[in-house]
């Protein structure tokens, strides 16, 4: 696992480019969060990143994604993010997934994420978004 800072944002887009190629992500866009304070973000030698907000009590994941799907990376990303987020005092951890996105649905709610919310019409293509979240 590769510790990700502004220096990989070109790989971070060119992973999410690979992972969501209807909306990926431009390297200065990676750039930007990865210099904000708070952000974490690690890079999976086997196609996969994760990105990861800490703010006082609470986490968010901005990103996650594997190239390959069903080879443990996404879930060795995820167990480092809850991890690394426990570490620094956060007790829950949120996310956005799309609606119809039924793979990674079922990839949080193995993990013990619920449905809190709804986001309608959040992504491009007019599809909601779930907002998920899990106690850590």
């Amino acid at each position: 696992m590769i510790t990700a800072s502004p220096a990989h944002a070109d790989i971070m887009a060119a992973v999410h480019g690979a992972v969501f190629p209807d909306e990926p992500w431009d390297a200065a866009s990676f750039a930007s969060l990865l210099a904000q304070p708070g952000m974490f973000g690690w890079l999976d030698e086997r196609g996969g990143l994760l990105l990861l907000r800490v703010v006082a009590d609470e986490a968010e994941i901005i990103t996650i994604g594997a190239v390959t799907k069903r080879r443990g990376i996404g879930q060795a990303l995820l167990q480092l993010g809850l991890e690394t987020a426990r570490s620094l005092g956060a007790v829950k951890m949120h996310l956005e997934v799309a609606a119809g996105n039924t793979p990674a649905r079922a990839f949080y709610n193995n993990v013990g994420f619920t449905e809190a919310g709804r986001r309608r019409r959040y992504y491009s293509n007019g599809e909601d978004a779930l907002l998920m979240v899990v106690d850590i």
